[in-house]
C-alpha cells in the first residue's frame, strides 16, 4: 500500500510511515479544533474502530490531545460537535 507518498509509485508504506503522518494530522487537529470541539466522520475504505460495525465516529479534543469515540447518535458526517464530560462515561 501508498497511502503516505502517492507521488512515488514506487514507494511502499511501513508502519513508521503511518504512524508519523497520523501524529502530523493529530498535531493539526488538536491545533484546529477548541478544547471538547470535534468532527464526525464516517469510516470508509480501510478505516475501521475496534468492532466492524462501527460506521461513524467523533473525532475531538479533550485536555490537548485528539480522541476518537464511536458516534452513536445519527448526526451527518463533518457536523461540529461539542463533547461534554458526560459523553466521554
Amino acid at each position: 500500500m501508498n497511502y503516505t507518498n502517492p507521488n512515488d509509485s514506487e514507494h511502499q508504506d511501513k508502519p513508521e510511515d503511518w504512524l508519523n503522518s497520523a501524529l502530523i494530522f493529530a498535531r493539526a487537529l488538536s491545533i484546529i479544533l477548541d478544547e471538547n470541539q470535534g468532527i464526525v466522520v464516517k469510516l470508509t475504505g480501510d478505516m475501521k474502530f475496534y468492532e466492524e460495525k462501527i460506521d461513524k465516529v467523533i473525532v475531538f479534543v479533550k485536555d490537548g490531545m485528539v480522541r476518537i469515540i464511536e458516534c452513536d447518535e445519527n448526526l451527518d458526517e463533518g457536523m461540529i460537535v461539542r463533547i461534554s464530560d458526560t459523553d466521554l462515561v
